[in-house]
């Protein structure tokens, strides 16, 4: 339902594996308008010429190999590989990315204030070490364990505790985003206990005033 209240922008995220496309699988499903950061960084991947070029020449100078497929697009599995094991190439990646994703995300936010609608929800894994937690007015931050997403992730995606690990601390702890954020939802139940959860944080953050423009 449209009103004349600012539309209030949720920021959403948490570690590998607590949960976040769940989380944008529900509020897609209570037809409340949400974006994944992640989706607009892949595209840069897959179709920014400039940064596709930027990305060849930096991994061919470090590691004497090209990164792109047959098709002339980055392999972002090979990118991950390489990323999660080398931090000057993940700053690297993210100092390429972050800007065009910060980009995309404040024009998509800006469509959303102009529909008015109460509420809209952009999941950002990075949400706070992009700096793009400064362009939401709320933040909601999904919780789990180390163990709980180990076990997820093993059993979703079939990584290795030691891929697991390494992609853990590249990220933020909980304890550190806890700090940024106005709710934690914790999602170690089921998921019906989670989507109460979550609901209920969506209400609360809808009851929120939207920070002043910084």
């Amino acid at each position: 339902m449209q009103g004349n209240a600012p539309t209030v922008i949720v920021g959403l995220t948490g570690g590998v594996g607590a949960g976040k496309s769940l989380a944008e699988s529900l509020c897609r499903s209570w037809n409340i308008p949400t974006a994944d950061a992640d989706r607009w960084a892949h595209d840069v991947l897959d179709s920014d010429p400039d940064a596709i070029r930027a990305v060849r020449d930096e991994f061919q100078r470090r590691y004497s190999i090209s990164p792109l497929t047959a098709e002339g697009t980055v392999n972002r599995a090979v990118i991950a590989e390489k990323a999660f094991a080398d931090r000057e190439f993940l700053r690297f990646l993210e100092a390429l990315i972050h800007p065009r994703v910060r980009s995309r995300a404040a024009a998509w936010i800006e469509q959303q204030r102009r529909a008015r609608l109460p509420l809209a929800v952009l999941v950002v894994p990075l949400l706070i070490e992009s700096g793009m937690a400064a362009q939401v007015d709320y933040v909601v931050v999904i919780a789990a364990s180390a163990a709980t997403r180990t076990a997820r992730l093993a059993a979703s995606r079939g990584w290795h505790k030691e891929e697991i690990s390494r992609r853990m601390a590249a990220q933020l702890s909980d304890a550190e985003r806890r700090q940024h954020a106005d709710c934690v939802v914790c999602n170690e139940g089921t998921r019906a206990q989670f989507a109460q959860a979550l609901r209920n944080a969506l209400q609360e953050a809808e009851r929120h005033e939207r920070r002043p423009p910084s």
